[in-house]
């Protein structure tokens, strides 16, 4: 989130909880949206492969080779289809990722579990697609004094 729009709408996200966390909407320069699909199918996983080849990302003579990851998601998902709890845990696989990456270049971040996934679905269902956030991080430079 960048935009002075996007940041009101996540800060109105904190109406009924975690207000300790909603100076965070805008004082941070941007703030990452974590979200994962509870419902994670090989035809979903195959659609974002697709469209890593089409960019030039994923060489094409690799498709089989990535397809072969999702096992992964496979192995964690129950006779309903659900695997959330494991699409759930990349996601923090991701935020320690960028943590890391933003401590190397000496940008500071925060990040936050108490926020309100619930109004987060409403207020950004068009960006989230169906997915569920539960995690954010705000990024920015720390504020002296």
């Amino acid at each position: 989130l960048e935009s002075d729009e996007a940041k009101q709408k996540f800060h109105d996200t904190f109406a009924n909880m975690h207000q300790f966390n909603q100076p965070h909407a805008k004082e941070a320069s941007h703030t990452v949206l974590f979200a994962y699909d509870p419902k994670f199918t090989k035809e979903k996983f195959a659609k974002r492969v697709d469209a890593e080849v089409t960019s030039g990302h994923l060489p094409a003579d690799m498709y089989d080779a990535f397809m072969g990851a999702y096992a992964f998601a496979e192995m964690n998902t129950d006779e309903t289809g659900f695997n959330g709890n494991w699409t759930k845990a990349q996601t923090y696989i991701a935020l320690g990722n960028l943590m890391h990456t933003l401590a190397r270049l000496g940008i500071d971040s925060t990040p936050m579990e108490g926020v309100d996934g619930e109004l987060i679905g409403k207020a950004f269902s068009e960006e989230l697609e169906g997915h569920v956030c539960e995690l954010a991080l705000s990024i920015g430079y720390h504020k002296d004094g």
